[in-house]
């Protein structure tokens, strides 16, 4: 059986107890990236238009690196833990969407581009940052490393069906535009990453695969990232003082977002029966977002709707430190659980 590997976008130190320094680094670099967007907003007046092709070739190239390194193929190994494993599905793709929706519709039905980012944000689940999160808490991270392929695949299905069936009820989008998007910034890649996983392994060997093309894959995702922000943001018009202060409310949203579903996943794995270790993946797993795959929807499909932008790149900004927080809080619960060795994955 193969041994299973962390997945970019995260790399887990040797002992476990901390993030990589990139890791840290990134909300200060997408913090900084908006400001520089800002800042070539006002510099450029209503933007230059060559800005949004730099932006769609920028998230075609973040959300092929986001999809190279999870191997697809592979997910027969999370079915080990059925009970476990469908419940975790179930989370991510039937709950959320709903519950994401019903707190828009709660707390921002008089701003629907809010809504709208706020539902883009939260309906992926994440494909790799949620792994240094069950390493810094002792959980099955084996388990979560299994889900990736699961976490990838329903996501690039149903993220369709989302987009019209929730979506387009708060801000219209056409049909054409909304196929034309999935088809380049979700099937294309996905497709893409899966021969140039397969041609480089052929051709390298799994560990030069998982080694150097997983690190650099980790660094033009970033800096691509990056450029997306920067372009985006300066080839909007000219976002005002009520707008900005708008991002606030994301925040609390957002914020509350990750306080429910942590709560949700503490209560499901109790009742479930889970380990703690089983639990800590779960939680994990389903309070961790995957906002660079939904950063191209919103650039294509919502085109001057930068409030929407807003709510998908101040989620990760919002999730880094709710994350490690609740990294801890779970050490701090081991308490509760039976005595079992912290890290144990029975089955």
């Amino acid at each position: 059986m193969k041994s299973p590997l962390p997945v970019a976008p995260c790399t887990i130190g040797s002992s476990g107890d901390h993030l990589a320094s990139r890791d840290k680094q990134k909300p200060f670099i997408l913090m900084a990236a908006i400001l520089a967007g800002l800042v070539l907003n006002r510099w450029l007046a209503e933007g230059a238009p060559v800005l949004h092709r730099v932006v769609e070739a920028g998230v075609f190239i973040v959300i092929l690196a986001v999809m190279l390194p999870v191997e697809v193929a592979d997910v027969t190994r999370a079915l080990r833990k059925g009970r476990p494993t469908a419940l975790a599905l179930a989370i991510n793709f039937v709950f959320i969407p709903a519950f994401a929706w019903a707190l828009g519709w709660l707390l921002l039905r008089s701003s629907p581009d809010l809504w709208a980012g706020v539902i883009l944000y939260t309906l992926t689940p994440c494909i790799g940052w949620y792994l240094i999160f069950i390493d810094l808490a002792q959980g099955d991270l084996p388990w979560g490393v299994a889900l990736l392929p699961w976490n990838i695949t329903l996501q690039v299905i149903l993220l369709p069906a989302y987009l019209y069936l929730l979506v387009g009820r708060v801000v219209p989008v056409d049909l054409g535009t909304l196929a034309r998007t999935v088809l380049l910034f979700l099937i294309l890649p996905f497709v893409l990453s899966a021969v140039l996983q397969r041609w480089i392994i052929a051709r390298r060997g799994r560990a030069f695969f998982m080694g150097p093309v997983k690190r650099l894959g980790g660094e033009v995702k970033l800096w691509a990232l990056v450029l997306v922000i920067v372009a985006m943001f300066a080839s909007q018009g000219p976002l005002g003082g009520t707008d900005l202060g708008r991002i606030l409310l994301i925040i609390a949203v957002i914020t509350l977002f990750f306080a429910a579903l942590f709560a949700l996943a503490l209560l499901a794995g109790r009742l479930a029966r889970l380990s703690y270790a089983e639990i800590t993946t779960l939680a994990f797993t389903t309070t961790a977002r995957n906002s660079e795959a939904v950063i191209g929807v919103a650039v294509s499909a919502f085109p001057g709707h930068p409030l929407v932008y807003f709510a998908i790149i101040l989620g990760p900004i919002v999730e880094l430190p709710i994350l490690l927080f609740l990294s801890q809080v779970m050490l701090k619960m081991r308490r509760l659980w039976a005595p079992e060795p912290v890290g144990a994955t029975p089955e």
